[in-house]
């Protein structure tokens, strides 16, 4: 494989004489068919040939590499003045992961990890196989409860039979105190849910959980954020030039522009998910763990399928969206989705919205179908939402359909 990608008989002989040598080759083989350009799996190759020599002037055995080996080695390279690694980093981390596939690097020896550690892996199952919650939400609570532990008892085993009201009250203070708006509600709910699993687990007696305070917060207190129908249109024109990444970039905001879908649902879609025939959109379980079935508007349908047709990679995966660069994997992370939001609002020059990324379509969604005359129930049908007190907050996007009904001030002009 190495002599298909460099054409120079020098660098192939070096190549093929290197200590990693049968390594490389089977890294070139792997990149080649995860679809890497041949720049790039020549940049990875040459970054293997230099480890390689590296090991064998240290006089260590190429057999067996260390984990602290490899560290030493990266954090050895020289850097460019910007402060990125050179090129002798490039594919280092995907080779790496060849080396401890094939056993050729040697484990580290895992300590036992601390009381809090076991504590929060099982939390995190309760959360995924009971309660249900998405991975962001997990990852939330756990950063949370963490801090919760540990300042309950440090690195000891934590006796819960100890714990306190006042304990739980005062923890919750003091993250609350460096938050602001909405974040000031996230500490009280993750110590309940942890409370609620502690009581589940036995742990500790029921009624305990209600000690964990939620700050005072107005539920109307300003209106939601969103776009006018025209910074919406400004937005959907930032993708317009019919190349691969923009083809995606486009079919991802008019879903959530026309639909409200959250970036989770987009991430999850899946090419099973799309009924071209009946103009359908089948919206798999998430957050509320329901699923829905969503038409699919014209416009919508002809942006997927740009995307599908000349935008995205060749691939066995089900999943509608993936990377633009190789290896064409499914798109596994919200931000991204939020990172398309962003782009587009800065090449529009919208001001952007404060840590609302892509959940700005969504009021804005549904500001627009009450605008429109949808009733509640329609706007929380289409958003997935299971209680309509939750949908009860876009009534205050009704801004024209109030101005109608408002009463003349008795006092006068003002």
């Amino acid at each position: 494989m190495i002599d298909t990608i460099f054409v120079r008989a020098r660098v192939v002989a070096r190549l093929q004489q290197n200590p990693l040598s049968p390594y490389l080759e089977q890294f070139a083989t792997v990149l080649s068919g995860q679809g890497y350009a041949s720049s790039s799996i020549q940049d990875s190759l040459r970054a293997g040939d230099k480890l390689g020599r590296w090991l064998q002037q240290q006089g260590h055995n190429t057999a067996q590499i260390d984990e602290a080996l490899l560290e030493s080695y990266v954090n050895g390279l020289e850097r460019y003045r910007s402060g990125n690694r050179c090129k002798a980093a490039a594919g280092l981390t995907r080779l790496f992961q060849l080396l401890r596939q094939q056993g050729v690097v040697i484990k580290p020896q895992t300590k036992s990890p601390i009381p809090a550690e076991q504590w929060l892996a099982r939390y995190d199952r309760y959360l995924e196989q009971v309660v249900g919650a998405a991975v962001n939400t997990r990852n939330r609570y756990r950063c949370i409860v963490r801090r919760f532990i540990i300042a309950f008892c440090g690195t000891q085993e934590p006796d819960w039979s100890r714990l306190t009201a006042q304990t739980i009250t005062e923890f919750i203070g003091q993250e609350v105190a460096v938050r602001q708006r909405y974040g000031r509600k996230a500490p009280s709910v993750a110590v309940r849910s942890f409370l609620r699993f502690l009581v589940s687990q036995g742990n500790i007696q029921p009624g305990l959980e209600a000690a964990a305070p939620s700050p005072p917060q107005w539920t109307h207190e300003a209106l939601p954020v969103r776009l006018t129908p025209e910074e919406v249109e400004r937005l959907l024109a930032v993708y317009q030039d019919g190349t691969p990444n923009h083809l995606r970039h486009l079919a991802i905001l008019l879903l959530l522009a026309r639909l409200g879908l959250r970036a989770g649902e987009i991430i999850a879609l899946r090419l099973d998910d799309i009924d071209w025939f009946e103009g359908r959109l089948f919206i798999r379980p998430g957050k509320t763990h329901q699923e829905r079935c969503l038409p699919l508007p014209h416009e919508v349908g002809c942006a997927l399928a740009a995307y599908l047709k000349d935008g995205r990679p060749r691939s066995e995966s089900r999943q509608v969206f993936l990377q633009g660069r190789a290896p064409f994997t499914p798109l596994t992370s919200n931000s991204v989705i939020h990172w398309v939001v962003n782009q587009a609002l800065q090449r529009a020059g919208i001001r952007q919205r404060p840590q609302l990324g892509s959940h700005l379509f969504r009021h804005t969604a549904a500001s627009q179908m009450l605008n429109q005359g949808a009733s509640f129930k329609d706007v929380a049908d289409v958003l997935g939402h299971r209680s309509l007190q939750t949908t009860g907050i876009y009534a205050k996007l009704e801004l024209e359909a109030l101005a109608l009904v408002a009463l003349p001030w008795l006092g006068g002009e003002q």
